[in-house]
């Protein structure tokens, strides 16, 4: 990891991934993607890694699921 890197908070990262900040905290207690605790005891997450997990680069782990398609992505039912 990169002295500086930036830091992102579990709503920074649900943004990205068009989920609830929840369901970032989930994926965290589960493995799936790693987080860093403040003295606090919030999670931030590692901008670098998020950006590789939104590209499809996961290495070990389990993958995160793919970011959600919004209403207007979503190809037209007839």
């Amino acid at each position: 990891m990169e002295a500086r890197e930036r830091l992102l908070t579990p709503g920074e990262v649900a943004s990205l991934f068009r989920v609830d900040p929840k369901t970032v905290t989930r994926w965290a207690a589960a493995g799936r993607i790693s987080s860093i605790r403040t003295p606090g005891g919030h999670r931030r997450f590692r901008e670098s890694e998020v950006r590789a997990l939104l590209r499809g680069e996961v290495g070990g782990g389990a993958a995160a699921p793919a970011p959600r398609q919004s209403v207007e992505d979503e190809p037209a039912r007839s």
